[in-house]
């Protein structure tokens, strides 16, 4: 696991780890309250949503780290990681779109085809996004880590 995490005066404790289970706990079940919500409704507000608690997973994650198995940690640590930078990848693009878009109104010459290409690399993304977010809900690692912190 990265060193650069560690806070070297944070020590492992009985408080410590209760805190960060409740923290974790808290984070974890609105990003999945926000996965359920995508997955039905994929508008680009839900992927931001979506977006923006896995970014406070990953980072809340990090400073517990001292508090957990270092496997367990890793393989739940690195879903969300890929999780957080596929979502990413899929809200580049729609912000690409909407430049793109606003470009063209304002008299812009672009192409269709640049476009129809941004939309079909958007639609691929997102089509992976949904499979890794479905893996993700059925993992292994998932299922332990609720474990741990419940």
């Amino acid at each position: 696991m990265n060193k650069k995490w560690k806070i070297s005066k944070l020590r492992n404790s009985k408080k410590l780890k209760s805190i960060a289970n409740l923290i974790l706990r808290q984070r974890v079940n609105t990003v999945l309250d926000l996965f359920d919500k995508y997955l039905s409704n994929k508008t680009i507000e839900n992927l931001h949503d979506v977006r923006i608690g896995l970014r406070r997973v990953r980072y809340n994650l990090e400073l517990f780290l001292v508090c957990y198995d270092e496997l367990l940690f890793s393989k739940f640590y690195n879903k969300i990681e890929k999780l957080q930078n596929l979502s990413g990848e899929v809200r580049d693009l729609d912000v690409l779109l909407l430049n793109l878009e606003k470009l063209k109104a304002s008299a812009v010459e672009i192409e269709d085809i640049i476009i129809d290409k941004v939309k079909e690399n958007r639609a691929n993304l997102e089509n992976e996004l949904i499979n890794q977010i479905e893996k993700f809900l059925n993992s292994k690692a998932l299922k332990q880590f609720l474990r741990e912190i419940n």
